[in-house]
């Protein structure tokens, strides 16, 4: 009688331990390539040495859609290429993770949430999908720096305790604009330092700490040296396409680099599969399938 108590013991914990899944997804808003994963612990020191020992990195990570804010973001949010413009006036044409996640799961519209630091990134809220849209809406938080958008996050996190969640961390883009390479630099590093504050936040929150996925990605990079260099971004060249994944917690195996080559559309899926919900719309693969062996190339280091 006590082993079979002690067994389903066991499988309420674990039942418990997945219904408490948590995901975030955190964009460095247009950080190159070459400035962060391509240039190891340089500009990165915390991701680098602290973050990817604990989890998986992809350094074959594409945007293949249009490598501006709005679309990327979008895309990462749905699991499908957004063409859409860049000015926050038009939504996603298919659903977001969040309203997939409270449709299928009945979740509250306060188990999400959109933080960013553009208010043009309010359209990921929600998409213009007649099966889906407004009834399934994830609340805003808009802010306009770095600093201040991690501020609302820890806000958010000690209010509502959301199930999943969307960082955009505005700076580094606005640095690059601005032609000022030292800035650029700058903002990337200020970037990581926030990261791997926001990561120790949720680590000491017992609502998170070993029921969390964190990924660490971009909405696209800038361009490369050969069209035109870091200031702008927007075409198809390497730089505004190649861009970093960082996957850490659970369902994510330590300390694995994959260069099997992958895109923003996997991002959305493998949310559903780590919260049990469907994305039937996301033409992506779930990024969980790379985690098993080295059939996709995987290096253990």
């Amino acid at each position: 009688m006590k082993r079979v108590c002690s067994l389903v013991l066991l499988v309420l914990i674990y039942s418990l331990s997945l219904f408490s899944q948590n995901v975030i997804i955190v964009v460095m808003d247009g950080a190159r390539y070459s400035e962060t994963f391509g240039a190891d612990s340089l500009y990165i020191p915390h991701i680098w040495n602290q973050l990817r020992p604990l989890g998986t990195i992809w350094t074959n990570f594409y945007n293949d859609g249009l490598t501006k804010t709005d679309p990327g973001h979008a895309t990462i949010a749905s699991g499908v290429w957004q063409y859409i413009d860049n000015k926050g006036i038009i939504r996603p044409e298919q659903p977001t993770v969040f309203e997939y996640f409270r449709k299928y799961t009945k979740a509250s519209e306060n188990a999400t949430a959109v933080v960013v630091g553009k208010q043009k990134l309010d359209i990921l809220t929600y998409s213009t999908h007649p099966d889906y849209g407004a009834e399934y809406k994830a609340p805003s938080f808009i802010s306009s720096t770095d600093t201040s958008v991690t501020n609302d996050v820890k806000k958010v996190i000690s209010l509502h305790h959301p199930r999943i969640m969307i960082i955009n961390l505005p700076n580094v883009d606005g640095a690059g604009h601005s032609g000022n390479w030292s800035n650029y630099l700058q903002a990337i590093h200020i970037a990581d330092s926030l990261i791997w504050n926001l990561w120790q936040t949720l680590q000491s929150n017992s609502l998170y700490r070993n029921t969390m996925t964190l990924f660490v990605t971009n909405d696209h990079g800038r361009h490369d040296t050969a069209h035109g260099g870091f200031k702008e971004h927007g075409d198809t060249c390497e730089g505004c396409r190649h861009i970093l994944c960082l996957a850490v917690g659970r369902g994510f195996p330590v300390y694995r680099d994959i260069s099997h080559r992958r895109t923003q559309c996997d991002i959305a899926p493998t949310v559903g599969e780590l919260l049990s919900f469907p994305t039937p719309y996301a033409i992506g693969t779930s990024l969980l399938r790379d985690a098993d062996s080295a059939k996709v190339g995987i290096q253990n280091k």
